[in-house]
């Protein structure tokens, strides 16, 4: 390979160049499987869901999705990149959704909803307890009486088993380019996160012309610790399962564990 044209360093989390490349390397993310899930938590729990927040709601994976069963639905991100991105889908489809740019720890929309979500372990890029804290209370200020907060996050028994590992994502594309994304984990047992750095090659021709770097820090919970949480924050009934097995008991091999709760 000839020398890299261009490199970027990032401390901030889903800088530009990640959001771009962000669908590539979950363009085989089942979102429509998710969003079935999601709806069979709704059906179980509520039965009466009709607007949906959607914390870290990302590139609009799910809130498209979850709009175009009829719901609606709000997205919230603090990646503005993320958001541009969701946006133009949301145009591209004719659909109505409000994306937000904001800090889902501190953020007041003024405005309730029947339902909050927040996918793909949004919850576990919150590494301290003041950040859990302030998005426990920011979904229940913004939940109706007897509201459901529904979330995913790294279950801490499953990922102190079985260690996160060292991975490549190689992704072609069109024209003889292809992005290929290495992640490589560090674990903290005694702060319960694992920085996670990702460097993502750019390749044209078998030629690199970019380079990016980013670290995202991601925090694994425990169940009572996340029942804490929300108790304190004024839900009143918290259950927990493996993602997308909703009849299934938490066990220390389930990597994602959901997490749903009644305000």
């Amino acid at each position: 390979m000839k020398k890299i044209i261009s490199r970027s360093n990032s401390t901030r989390v889903f800088g530009k160049e990640y959001a771009l490349s962000y669908d590539y390397f979950y363009q085989d993310k089942d979102y429509e499987k998710e969003c079935d899930f999601i709806e069979s938590i709704f059906k179980k729990f509520s039965g009466n869901v009709k607007t949906i927040l959607d914390l870290g709601s990302g590139t609009g994976g799910h809130a498209l999705i979850l709009a175009k069963r009829g719901y609606y639905v709000m997205g919230v991100d603090r990646s503005k990149e993320m958001l541009e991105i969701a946006k133009s889908k949301a145009k591209k489809e004719n659909l109505s959704i409000e994306f937000i740019h904001g800090n889902i720890t501190d953020i007041d929309l003024h405005q309730k909803f029947d339902a909050i979500i927040s996918m793909f372990a949004v919850i576990s890029y919150q590494t301290t307890n003041s950040a859990l804290a302030g998005g426990c209370k920011v979904a229940s200020k913004h939940l109706v009486s007897d509201g459901l907060f529904l979330f995913d996050c790294w279950n801490g028994s499953a990922v102190l088993t079985e260690k996160p590992t060292v991975r490549v994502k190689k992704v072609e594309l069109k024209d003889n380019k292809k992005i290929i994304r290495f992640t490589d984990p560090i674990l903290n047992t005694m702060n319960h996160t694992v920085e996670t750095r990702f460097k993502i090659w750019k390749i044209e021709n078998d030629h690199l012309i970019d380079e990016t770097n980013e670290s995202h820090f991601m925090r694994f919970f425990f169940p009572q610790e996340i029942r804490y949480f929300l108790e304190i924050a004024g839900f009143s009934e918290v259950e927990f399962c493996p993602f997308l097995e909703l009849e299934k008991t938490l066990t220390e091999h389930d990597w994602n564990m959901a997490v749903i709760a009644r305000r």
